[in-house]
């Protein structure tokens, strides 16, 4: 730290973390949020559709996700059930656990979609028209980018109440401490059947969008301006 001027943490779990064991120009050391485009002018339509959005491994808590799934689809005929992403970020291959997951995943109903890995074009699409994204992570994510773009489109949001998650989501969606199986087939089936709630959720969702890109690159702006101005000096 001592030779920085600025250290950024996309988060203040991140930056809490960096610290630890730190006593010294800790002022050196910010948080900067990933930014997002919203790319809406106006609260859009939802359908009766469920998201998870991510990589398909255990830390993602994709299992949990496909395991309530096949408990409570039955139950809800009249919605969808998707499921994008991929064992690894930019194509779709496989590894054991994520390909027992997709087989087990499409053969819960009809109800059920597996897409792979998707481009941010598709992803947007989607993230328009869906009711309620799941977001189980069993791991602190250092930011939790879905979440953040979950909310630019209006989704109400189950998530984890781990690292940068509950800073993006806060009061605006349903977070869960020491996530499982039941909690979340409990906050889903709660969400699905109360559409009152559920439209509730999905205004917080959208009214409290603050992370956009355009704000965090004011942001990062301004700390270059400040840097530049105490490292150069004009000729």
């Amino acid at each position: 730290l001592k030779k920085c001027e600025a250290v950024f943490c996309v988060s203040e779990y991140v930056k809490n973390k960096f610290l630890e064991g730190i006593l010294i120009n800790k002022e050196k050391v910010h948080v900067l949020y990933n930014g997002v485009n919203r790319q809406l002018k106006k609260f859009p339509t939802k359908k009766k559709e469920i998201l998870f959005v991510g990589r398909l491994v255990v830390e993602k808590g994709v299992d949990l996700y496909v395991d309530v799934v096949e408990n409570i689809a039955k139950n809800f005929p009249d919605w969808t059930f998707e499921l994008i992403g991929s064992f690894r970020l930019g194509d779709n291959d496989r590894d054991v656990f994520a390909n027992n997951l997709i087989k087990k995943f499409k053969k819960i109903s009809n109800q059920t979609k597996f897409h792979g890995f998707k481009n941010q074009e598709f992803i947007q699409k989607k993230m328009k028209t869906a009711s309620i994204i799941v977001i189980p992570s069993v791991w602190a994510e250092p930011f939790g980018l879905v979440a953040a773009e979950a909310m630019s489109n209006g989704i109400g949001i189950i998530a984890s109440d781990v690292g940068g998650i509950t800073e993006i989501v806060k009061a605006n969606g349903v977070l869960i401490k020491d996530i499982n199986k039941q909690k979340i087939e409990h906050a889903l089936t709660d969400l699905m059947s109360d559409p009152t709630k559920r439209k509730k959720l999905q205004r917080m969702s959208w009214d409290n969008f603050k992370l956009s890109a355009k704000k965090s690159s004011e942001k990062l702006d301004f700390y270059r301006e400040k840097i530049s101005s105490r490292c150069f000096v004009n000729d």
